[in-house]
């Protein structure tokens, strides 16, 4: 899909592209150590092994490689990238399945991250607002956005995500409560039986999707990052304090 809209910019002459990625195209991957407070600029290596993961890291190459192409009428792409991390927002679907979870359990809301792990949350409406003004000044200031790679960020705290999601949710709902850590063999057995299920009981039953390795390896390893980019290069500042997100 990737490889088409930039195919279709070069032959439209269309001079300007923002691509929406994730920071998903760069980890955080098994094979390597917890990023702390990272910035753009950050060395950080091994494989992506999660699909999703994947296909990003291979449209931000496309997308980085096209900047300066020629275009049909003789001008060149410029082309950024923008990273949200994870985005929060009043219609977030992983918040309200959480918080059904949670009243199923009578308002406990369970976690799996260790204690030790750190990530970003961002409001949604400063992520648009982040792509509406690089979009703007990738126009007027192409020399300096062009071929850049943003992490979406606002003053949303970077700490434990469950604490985050349940500061989010008892917000809403006092009777949300935080509840105990679920331990990691717990899962990878849990992980393993339904693996196990799900070659026995097909064609007669077949198991809903559930956790992986990978995934489950991600979800217990720190990712966070800390950058003033976008302030830098295109002025932004987030338009919603965290109080109101």
């Amino acid at each position: 899909g990737t490889e088409n809209v930039l195919r279709a910019c070069c032959v439209l002459s269309i001079p300007h592209l923002l691509y929406t990625s994730s920071i998903a195209a760069v980890g955080p991957n098994t094979a390597c150590e917890p990023m702390l407070r990272g910035n753009e600029d950050t060395e950080y290596g091994g494989e992506v092994e999660l699909p999703y993961g994947k296909t990003k890291a291979m449209a931000e190459k496309m997308v980085l490689e096209a900047n300066g192409k020629k275009l049909s009428n003789g001008g060149k792409l410029r082309t950024c990238i923008i990273r949200p991390s994870t985005v929060y927002g009043e219609k977030a679907t992983f918040l309200l399945e959480l918080y059904l979870l949670a009243k199923a359990r009578n308002g406990v809301l369970n976690y799996l991250e260790p204690e030790s792990t750190e990530r970003n949350h961002t409001y949604v409406g400063n992520v648009a607002w982040m792509h509406v003004l690089a979009a703007r000044n990738l126009q007027l200031k192409p020399d300096l956005l062009a071929g850049q790679v943003y992490y979406c960020y606002d003053d949303t705290p970077s700490r434990k995500g469950f604490l985050v999601r349940h500061q989010l949710l008892s917000s809403a709902d006092p009777s949300v409560r935080l509840g105990s850590h679920i331990p990691y063999w717990k899962m990878w057995l849990m992980i393993q039986l339904h693996r196990l299920l799900g070659l026995i009981l097909p064609p007669f039953w077949r198991p809903r999707p559930f956790l992986d390795v990978p995934l489950l390896n991600t979800i217990v390893t720190s990712f966070s990052f800390e950058t003033d980019k976008a302030r830098r290069h295109f002025g932004y500042k987030p338009l919603f304090t965290w109080q109101e997100s």
